[in-house]
Parts: structure tokens; sequence; C-alpha cells
């Protein structure tokens, strides 16, 4: 705002001056007729300038300073430390958003491809072999599985045969003792048949076990466990055809002696069928191991899928960083510097280049706190550049900090353009008039005409009434660089003293010069 002149101590320096005039006119000789008419002047009142007071619109401005501010201001750099290739760009150059703008050196890069590319492939390969593995595994836990299914249907024969074989010797060892009769006759007739029924079944089991021998499917010692029950069974159904031989016949000292051998030998044999029950603890044995392999296998190949994945998130990683070593610029904008040079040593994350935006300028200006209340958002606002004095722009206000400054007591107001301009930069020094209000159709007189006193509100003008000057005192509203709104003591068409007022008093005589008062530029 324009600084405002105090109200002068009025005085009579004019009548001095007059009559100073005075004898100045009276030593000279002739005139010409402007100096006569000055003189005339003198004598009859203070000269001075008038314009009448008018109808208009005013706005009221905030005036703040500022920095331009890019919103779009990155610096691009490497994604990893190495040795940069080259620097395509300059300070200065346009460039568009994805352009190469530089160029890593590439020969660590790849190497790191090809080295990741090949440990997936050995990480594959080891899946397969771990795959192989479970297969292999699968079939031992099968056999096993087939092994002890055998081992138990054999083991129950082979008791089952023995215990008939006993029972049929201790039988057939009783009738030779106690001699026959017709129900035990009967009794060694049905021991002959069950113990046929078992041989059969014995011979049937001897020769199913013999097949799956050939086949590799069962031990030598399962296959020996068949034979010897199939032998035990036939033992037996001889043992009963003997004994029913001996009671048909009638029972000798040498028959009882064969029948307490028959018996001895059957308790033997049961015995043995008895021992062969352990075999099934080493088929159970062998089952547990197998499927506890084939987990360790299944396992094997989590491990090698886990690897083939990790060796394949390296070859990403790997191709990303080749694929990186192309810097590109993210934003479309010019260079607004260079921090590396081909051949220059540089860290992960390290500046290249600096690009800038001109698009995104707005301006970030300082608002004093008797400004504040008057700021909205969304009011216009017209921006000029003091490096670009042709240049003016046009923008609002988009952003107001309700925090102020403790050093400088102010506030930041943030101000978008309407438009860019491709000479604009980050930093540059920028002056806005905020429009915080408007008013139409309201008395303005010329800001020369008012003297301010202490009170903004208040002031005071001369207007010219029969060639006199009278004092109005006014009520202010808006002002700008040029004009003043009077809400009071003033009406349009006032003639309204602009220039000469400083001295004059209340009802003091004037004379009106020809000519305007000094204009100065509206807003």
């Amino acid at each position: 705002m324009i600084g405002r002149p105090i109200h002068p101590i009025r005085s009579n320096v004019l009548l001095l001056a007059g009559g100073v005039l005075s004898l100045v006119v009276a030593g000279c000789g002739s005139r010409k007729p402007a100096e006569a008419k000055a003189a005339n002047a003198g004598s009859n009142g203070a000269a001075v300038v008038v314009e009448p007071a008018g109808l208009g619109d005013i706005v009221k401005t905030v005036e703040v300073t500022g920095a331009l501010v890019a919103l779009q201001d990155v610096t691009v750099g490497a994604r990893l430390a190495g040795k940069v290739g080259s620097v395509i760009v300059r300070e200065g150059d346009t460039v568009s958003a994805g352009q190469v703008v530089a160029i890593m050196d590439t020969r660590d890069y790849k190497a790191q491809v090809d080295a990741a590319q090949a440990a997936l492939e050995s990480a594959v390969t080891r899946k397969a072999q771990a795959q192989a593995q479970v297969e292999q595994a699968a079939n031992l836990v099968k056999q096993a599985e087939t092994n002890l299914d055998l081992a138990e249907r054999s083991t129950s024969a082979g008791l089952e045969a023995a215990r008939a074989a006993l029972t049929s010797a201790e039988q057939a060892l009783a009738v030779l003792r106690q001699g026959a009769r017709a129900q035990e006759r009967e009794q060694a007739e049905q021991q002959v048949r069950a113990a046929r029924a078992a041989l059969t079944r014995a011979a049937s089991d001897l020769k199913r076990m013999e097949e799956l021998a050939k086949d590799q499917a069962i031990s030598p010692n399962q296959l020996d466990q068949v034979r010897a029950a199939h032998e035990s069974a036939e033992a037996a159904y001889r043992s009963a055809q003997e004994t029913l031989s001996l009671v048909k016949e009638g029972a000798r000292k040498e028959d009882i002696r064969r029948g307490e051998l028959a018996v001895d030998q059957a308790r033997a044999g049961l015995k043995k069928a008895e021992a062969d029950r352990d075999t099934l603890k080493v088929r159970k044995a062998d089952v547990a191991n197998a499927r506890a392999g084939l987990r360790s296998a299944q396992a094997g190949v989590e491990a090698a899928d886990q690897a083939v994945r990790q060796a394949r998130a390296s070859v990403v990683l790997a191709t990303n960083n080749l694929a990186g070593a192309q810097v590109r610029s993210p934003i479309s904008g010019y260079v607004a510097a260079r921090l590396a040079e081909p051949g220059q040593q540089i860290g992960a994350g390290a500046p290249i280049l600096r690009i800038v935006a001109p698009g995104s300028v707005y301006l970030q200006a300082s608002l004093s706190e008797s400004q504040y209340a008057d700021v909205r958002l969304g009011q216009p606002v017209t921006v000029t550049v003091d490096a670009l004095p042709d240049l003016t722009l046009s923008g609002r206000v988009t952003r107001l900090l309700p925090v102020a400054s403790a050093a400088a007591r102010s506030f930041t107001v943030r101000i978008d353009l309407a438009r860019g301009d491709p000479r604009l930069r980050p930093q540059m020094f920028a002056r806005g008039k905020i429009v915080v209000g408007e008013r139409r159709s309201v008395t303005l007189v010329n800001k020369d005409a008012v003297l301010f006193g202490d009170d903004d509100a208040q002031g005071v003008v001369f207007v010219v009434e029969s060639s006199k000057a009278v004092e109005r005192k006014v009520r202010i509203g808006y002002i700008n660089t040029s004009k003043v709104e009077i809400l009071a003591g003033v009406r349009p068409g006032d003639r309204v003293i602009v220039s000469g007022q400083n001295a004059l008093q209340d009802g003091d005589p004037v004379t009106v010069q020809d000519g305007t008062a000094p204009r100065t530029e509206e807003q």
C-alpha cells in the first residue's frame, strides 16, 4: 500500500508568500499576460487543481511477494551404485516423461543377470531330482506295505496250520492210547478233512508266494515261511491220515511212539509259527521308514521349489537392475541442473539430473497478520515477475496455511497460476495482487485529494464552493493506487481539490487553475 501523508499543520505561510509576491510584482516592469494572471490569482486566493468526484467501481487488493516454486521438481538418479556411462542432456534441455536422460555402465548388471539365470537353471535341475526322489520313495512305501500285508497273511495262515497240526497230533495220540470208538473214528475222519483243507489253503498260499518271489515282490525269508507253513500243513494232513488208520487198525507201541513224536513235532511247528510273528514288527518298521523317507523327499521338493522361486526373483531383480541402468525422466520439463558426469562413480540413489516441469510452477508468498483476515481461498490474483517485466499472469489463492511464522509473524499463501510460461523458473522473485473485495457504482475521488489521518477510515478533503475551499470530513472505504472510495462526506459531482490543498484552511479563497491533477494507473 502506498504511504499516506500526514495532515499538515496549517499556518499563515501562504499569506506571507502573497505579500512577498506583491513586492516583487511592484518592483517589476511590464509583464507577460501569463505572469499577470498568476499575480492576479495570488491576490484572489491559493491556486488549486480540482477534479470532480464520480461514480465507479473499485477493488481492494492485498499485495504480497514471494518466490516461484515448482510442484513437479524432481531429482533423478541411479537405482544402484555404479559408474555413470553417459549423460545425454544438459542444463536447459527439454525432456519428455519416460525419456532416457542418462545411462549407467551396464557390464556389472549384465554379469548379475547371467549369474542369476545360471542359478535358476541349477535350482530347476535340483527340483527335478527331488521330484524323482519322491517317486522312488513312493514306490518303496508301496513295496513295504505289500510286504507287510503278505507277512501278516502268511503268518496268520502258518499259526492256524500249526495249531491245527498240534491239535490233530494230540488227538491222534489220545486215540492211540485210549483205543478207537465209533465216535473217535468219526472224529479222526473229520480231522483228516480239516487237515486236508488246511493243506489245500497252504498249497494255494505257497503257489501265490512263489509267483511273487519270481517278480521279487517278496523276500526269500517270507517265501521260506510260507513253505514251512505248507510243510506243516502237509505233515498235519499225513498225521491225521495216520491217526485215522490207527483208529481203524488199532494202536501199537510203535504207533503210540510215532504219535508222541508227531505231537512234539507239531508243538515245535507252533513255536516256529509264533516266532515268525516277530517278522511283522520288522515289516511294520520297514513301512514306517519308507513313509518317513517319502515325507523327507516331499520336503525336499518343497525346498527345491522355494529355491526355484527365489532364483526366479533374483533373475527379475537383476533384469530390473539392468533396465534401471537407463535413467528415465519421470516428468516432462526442462533440465534445471546436471549433477553428475560420465565416468563418475556414484552411490545408490545419488542424483544425476534435476528436472522441473514449468507448467507446475506456483507462487508461494508471505502474508502479514493485518492482511490475513481479508484473504480467502479462490480469490483472483494478478502475478508479475521482476525478471520478466513484460509478463502478467492470472491466478487464484489455492492454499492458506493457518499457522503463522514465529519469526516473521507472517502466513504462507499459495497461488496457482492459470497458465504456465516456459520462461518461468523456480525461485524467481514475484509479486501478487490479491483481489479481496470489489464494490460497484460507489463515490470515488482521486487519492491525491484525501488528507489521511491516524485512522485509516477517516480523512479530510477540500471542495470548491463559490471560489472558496470548504473542508469536508469523509469516511473512507476501499483504497487502491489511484482512487479512494468515499462512504460519506462527498457526493458525485463535487469539485474536489486534488492539488494545492495542503496549506488550506476551511473557507480560504482559492483560484482554480486549468489542467487536472496528476493521475496514476488505476487498478
